[in-house]
């Protein structure tokens, strides 16, 4: 009977790990992977009475979540800039990446934000830097460059949140009797 419960605790982690490891992947569609991550960690709290995983650690998911935003505002705005992108081609593919995410959301909900978000991205910064420049070329490039950053911020986003999947995993590991 002991070898039954012990067979039961190891599935039931190892569906726990694909409900994590799924959640995770929604950064991709722009639906909050990481603070969904969060909920299931405090849902699991909740349900065992904050043992094993206990505010202290939903704090430090809180942060890397936080984290994760922020990483990819910066990196997602400001990787076209680095690569020599104006103000305005960094201001466009901003507002560009906003505007392709709503109209994009509208035309395909939710796998249109994201690819909404890119095109937009990089329209924007290649309209700023025509605006500028006058060339095609440059803008295109920088575009391509706007591109690369959203592209980037979303894989740094990513592995954040396994870093949060791994936490709450090892967290939560069943222990042998």
């Amino acid at each position: 009977m002991e070898i039954l419960q012990t067979v039961g605790q190891w599935f039931g982690f190892f569906l726990w790990s694909l409900l994590l490891i799924t959640a995770s992947l929604f950064v991709y569609l722009g639906l909050g992977g990481n603070f969904i991550i969060i909920g299931l960690a405090l849902i699991h709290a909740l349900l065992t009475g904050f043992d094993p995983i206990g505010w202290p650690l939903l704090l430090v998911l809180l942060g890397i979540a936080l984290l994760g935003e922020g990483i990819e505002f910066v990196v997602g705005t400001f990787y076209a800039a680095k690569q020599g992108a104006s103000k305005s081609g960094v201001v466009m593919a901003f507002v560009g990446g906003l505007a392709g995410a709503t109209l994009g959301n509208q035309i395909f909900p939710i796998f249109g934000a994201v690819l909404g978000s890119f095109v937009g991205a990089f329209g924007g910064a290649v309209l700023g830097e025509y605006y500028n420049e006058q060339h095609l070329e440059p803008s295109l490039r920088i575009g391509g460059y706007a591109f690369l950053g959203r592209l980037l911020a979303i894989l740094i986003k990513h592995a954040l949140s396994m870093v949060m999947v791994f936490l709450v995993l090892k967290a939560t590991l069943p222990k042998f009797s």
